[in-house]
């Protein structure tokens, strides 16, 4: 019978393990919500025991058509964790692989919008075998969210630890992804900031069903940003989730001339002049790029963090509108802007992240390309 040897999520740091000799005894139990569970011995029951090898085996089926699972993380909020896991999974799915997307940012999940797929028709079903299908944004591109569960867009998640642990927990468990492709190629998990309940019920349930491919860590070239970022690099070390690069957002601003808008120090629009100006007397400058910016860069930066914690730096992603109105409008920014700076430094990254965890692309049913 197996034993139970991964912690309770809400565990102290430095948890001993609900079966060691030592549990609820040992010093680092002090204060924890399970001391007393642990020391009389509850973990140890053959019930407990045989729910755990339940949990195990429903949690290594549901991954067993899935190839890679890569978690996207970052310490810092609004670094664009979910920007990076949108056009992820649409520049995979534009490759050919069969990508799925899980959104565990429970209180804030934006995915379903990012995908184009935030819409009154998008529910999840449950199959006659009791799983959950995902909403699909393409033929090969499967999406689950909180959101398709919420009576309304704008309803407010507020719940509690035990809760949230629970829906992760089902998601993992009970979501379908085999579909019409016969499973994924990648699974990217999109998180929210910090490294609390819902990185740590992810990361212990994806261990038990022995899926973790590595993380893709995102950050902003700031201290303010990167002092938290640390943490999380920090936060996988001691959970052993392979880093397998860092990203690095809104590295700089990028605009053409003629896309850029002019005002006079009052406030007043003086664009159209000011272009027309430019188009007679020196039209190649309309091609040039401005660039400035957006966060001062502290010391090494991110390159320099990549390297004081052994891992790769996977490139710079300018900050660019057309970007951001692509996850507005649900829309892959590569394929709709394929010339553009940015579109080239995410290529960069999706080409990291294949080299990196390599699968056997297979020609799908010509009838999955149907739009």
């Amino acid at each position: 019978m197996a034993e139970t040897k991964t912690p309770p999520a809400n565990a102290n740091e430095n948890c001993v393990g609900p079966t060691s000799e030592s549990a609820g005894n040992a010093s680092a139990c002090e204060g924890c919500p399970n001391q007393q569970a642990c020391a009389s011995g509850t973990f140890n029951s053959p019930e407990a025991q045989q729910k755990e090898l339940k949990e195990q085996e429903a949690l290594q089926s549901a991954f067993k058509n899935v190839s890679h699972v890569v978690l996207i993380l970052s310490g810092k909020g609004g670094v664009g964790k979910s920007t990076l896991s949108a056009q992820i999974c649409h520049a995979l799915s534009g490759r050919g692989f069969a990508v799925g997307l899980l959104d565990v940012d429970l209180c804030g999940p934006s995915i379903p919008r990012m995908m184009g797929v935030a819409h009154e028709g998008a529910v999840v079903h449950r199959s006659g075998s009791g799983a959950w299908t995902p909403v699909y944004a393409s033929p090969n591109l499967a999406v689950m969210s909180i959101s398709f569960l919420l009576p309304d867009s704008d309803a407010a998640v507020v719940w509690r630890g035990p809760r949230k642990n629970a829906l992760i927990q089902q998601f993992l468990t009970d979501t379908d992804w085999e579909g019409d492709t016969g499973g994924l190629d990648y699974l990217i998990i999109d998180t929210p900031p910090g490294t609390s309940d819902e990185h740590i019920s992810t990361v212990q349930f994806l261990q038990k069903a022995s899926a973790i491919s590595g993380a893709v860590v995102v950050t902003t070239p700031e201290e303010v940003s990167m002092a938290d970022v640390r943490k999380e690099l920090n936060f996988c070390e001691k959970t052993k989730v392979p880093v397998l690069g860092i990203v690095e957002n809104m590295a700089t601003y990028q605009k053409r001339l003629s896309d850029l808008t002019y005002l006079r120090q009052d406030g007043s629009d003086v664009t159209e002049e000011v272009l027309l100006e430019i188009q007679e007397k020196c039209p190649e400058l309309l091609e040039v790029l401005a660039c400035s910016e957006v966060f001062p860069t502290s010391g090494p930066g991110p390159e320099g963090m990549a390297k004081s914690y052994n891992t790769s730096h996977w490139g710079k992603i300018p900050l660019d509108s057309k970007l951001c109105q692509c996850c507005e409008l649900g829309k892959s920014f590569v394929e709709n802007y394929p010339s553009s700076l940015a579109a080239k430094s995410l290529n960069k990254i999706i080409d990291n992240l294949i080299n990196v965890l390599p699968v056997e692309l297979v020609e799908h049913d010509e009838s999955l390309e149907e739009t």
